[in-house]
């Protein structure tokens, strides 16, 4: 029984976790509520960034957001624009989660510098 609840905790985590990569790749799902689904995955991964950015940091949050929201618009084409060759689509989908990994990575390290910043007199 504890194998079983192993193996189907690590089936569980690993469509948890491919659920946003999969997002990406989702222009031949004909199922409207999946392909729905998937759209609202899309968004979640592209938008992340800038939600990070205004509820972790400082007092230039929407400063930061409105950069963090330009540099996830590549992320949001490669998301929503269907790419024929897999590949390219491949490619593309490596670009857009470092993009986004970067993003998450400044807004983390600019609301920590805010956060030990000392207080202005």
């Amino acid at each position: 029984m504890r194998r079983a609840a192993a193996v189907l905790a690590l089936v569980l985590a690993g469509l948890w976790i491919a659920a946003p990569a999969q997002a990406f790749a989702h222009n031949a799902v004909h199922n409207s509520a999946m392909h729905a689904l998937l759209d609202a995955l899309t968004l979640v991964v592209v938008s992340s960034p800038v939600w990070t950015a205004l509820l972790w940091s400082g007092g230039n949050r929407w400063w930061l957001a409105a950069l963090v929201a330009v540099v996830q618009i590549p992320v949001a084409v490669i998301g929503f624009v269907p790419i024929a060759d897999p590949w390219l689509h491949l490619a593309l989908f490596a670009v857009a989660i470092t993009l986004t990994g970067v993003s998450l990575r400044v807004v983390r390290r600019q609301a920590r510098a805010t956060a030990t910043a000392p207080a202005r007199p």
